[in-house]
């Protein structure tokens, strides 16, 4: 489960942009994942409670990422997958003038429940079943 926290300026994005900013990153996971197994939770956040450095903000994006299904477990892994999120957030941050920063959270798989069901072990059958009917179900 990849659940993203986007905490942004008040106005930066309307309904259309969260839209699409979040059908953007579900298509990058959907590679590999159910696409049931992704969150985007948008954060609108005033200037007056959004400091950065000290200083009030109105032109800053962070976004915190808590992943589940996958580790990134190299150096290697890591640096293409800090390439793939850039792609995906730079039309929708740096396309429009904002600064922006990320981080992300590794939960062990072990402490994960969908419905209440354990998930199926990564690229297991079970877990093929899931992203083709696109919902958990007993395994």
């Amino acid at each position: 489960m990849p659940l993203w926290h986007i905490y942004h300026p008040k106005q930066a994005y309307t309904a259309e942009d969260r839209k699409a900013f979040a059908g953007k990153i579900t298509d990058m996971y959907a590679t590999f994942l159910p696409r049931f197994y992704v969150g985007v939770l948008f954060h609108e956040i005033p200037e007056s409670s959004f400091y950065v450095g000290g200083e009030p903000t109105g032109d800053f994006v962070r976004i915190v990422i808590e992943h589940i299904a996958r580790r990134t477990s190299d150096a290697e892994s890591q640096k293409r997958l800090h390439k793939a999120l850039a792609k995906v957030v730079e039309p929708f941050i740096e396309a429009r003038g904002l600064r922006w920063e990320l981080h992300i959270d590794e939960t062990p798989m072990e402490l994960w429940t969908v419905n209440g069901l354990v998930p199926p072990p990564a690229n297991s059958d079970a877990e093929g079943r899931w992203r083709e009917e696109n919902k958990p179900s007993p395994y």
